[in-house]
Protein backbone atom coordinates (compact mmCIF):
# COMPACT_ATOMS: atom_id res chain seq x y z
CA UNK A 1 0.00 0.00 0.00
CA UNK A 2 1.07 3.55 -0.72
CA UNK A 3 -0.11 6.71 0.97
CA UNK A 4 -1.79 8.80 -1.76
CA UNK A 5 -3.53 11.84 -0.26
CA UNK A 6 -5.52 14.27 -2.34
CA UNK A 7 -9.08 13.03 -2.55
CA UNK A 8 -8.92 12.77 1.23
CA UNK A 9 -6.05 13.21 3.67
CA UNK A 10 -5.91 9.51 4.51
CA UNK A 11 -6.21 7.98 1.04
CA UNK A 12 -4.22 4.85 0.19
CA UNK A 13 -3.58 3.00 -3.06
CA UNK A 14 -2.79 -0.70 -3.49
CA UNK A 15 -0.03 -1.44 -5.99
CA UNK A 16 0.59 -4.84 -7.52
CA UNK A 17 3.89 -6.09 -8.96
CA UNK A 18 2.14 -6.26 -12.35
CA UNK A 19 1.95 -2.44 -12.57
CA UNK A 20 -1.73 -2.33 -11.66
CA UNK A 21 -2.96 0.05 -8.96
CA UNK A 22 -6.25 0.21 -7.09
CA UNK A 23 -6.50 3.92 -6.36
CA UNK A 24 -10.03 4.39 -5.05
CA UNK A 25 -11.23 7.97 -5.52
CA UNK A 26 -7.81 9.30 -6.54
CA UNK A 27 -9.15 8.66 -10.05
CA UNK A 28 -12.59 8.52 -11.60
CA UNK A 29 -13.94 7.18 -14.88
CA UNK A 30 -17.72 7.17 -14.78
CA UNK A 31 -20.63 9.47 -15.47
CA UNK A 32 -21.88 11.67 -13.86
CA UNK A 33 -18.53 12.29 -12.13
CA UNK A 34 -16.35 12.34 -15.25
CA UNK A 35 -16.77 11.85 -18.99
CA UNK A 36 -13.19 10.56 -19.37
CA UNK A 37 -10.69 8.88 -17.05
CA UNK A 38 -8.83 11.33 -14.86
CA UNK A 39 -8.27 13.04 -11.56
CA UNK A 40 -10.99 13.16 -8.93
CA UNK A 41 -13.76 15.69 -9.40
CA UNK A 42 -13.97 16.17 -5.65
CA UNK A 43 -10.72 16.48 -3.73
CA UNK A 44 -9.64 17.87 -0.38
CA UNK A 45 -6.42 19.03 -2.05
CA UNK A 46 -6.03 18.70 -5.82
CA UNK A 47 -2.32 19.61 -5.67
CA UNK A 48 -1.70 16.73 -3.25
CA UNK A 49 -3.66 14.47 -5.58
CA UNK A 50 -1.33 15.46 -8.42
CA UNK A 51 1.71 14.78 -6.20
CA UNK A 52 0.26 11.36 -5.34
CA UNK A 53 -0.11 10.62 -9.04
CA UNK A 54 3.50 11.60 -9.69
CA UNK A 55 4.53 9.19 -6.94
CA UNK A 56 2.47 6.39 -8.53
CA UNK A 57 4.09 7.05 -11.90
CA UNK A 58 7.56 6.88 -10.32
CA UNK A 59 6.58 3.51 -8.82
CA UNK A 60 5.79 2.17 -12.28
CA UNK A 61 2.00 2.09 -12.28
CA UNK A 62 0.63 1.29 -15.74
CA UNK A 63 -3.03 0.32 -15.24
CA UNK A 64 -5.41 2.15 -12.91
CA UNK A 65 -8.48 0.70 -11.21
CA UNK A 66 -10.52 3.69 -9.98
CA UNK A 67 -13.17 3.73 -7.29
CA UNK A 68 -15.74 4.67 -9.92
CA UNK A 69 -15.79 3.32 -13.47
CA UNK A 70 -13.70 1.07 -15.68
CA UNK A 71 -9.92 0.55 -15.40
CA UNK A 72 -7.73 2.68 -17.66
CA UNK A 73 -4.13 3.17 -18.70
CA UNK A 74 -2.12 5.66 -16.67
CA UNK A 75 -1.44 7.72 -19.83
CA UNK A 76 -4.96 9.10 -19.52
CA UNK A 77 -3.97 10.92 -16.34
CA UNK A 78 -0.47 12.11 -17.28
CA UNK A 79 -1.61 15.31 -19.03
CA UNK A 80 -3.63 16.39 -16.00
CA UNK A 81 -0.72 16.13 -13.58
CA UNK A 82 2.09 17.65 -15.62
Amino acid sequence: MVYTPGHTAGSLSVLLDSGEAFVGDLAMNKLPLRYNPGLPVLADDIEKAKESWKCLLELGVEMVYPGHGQPFSVECTMKAIM
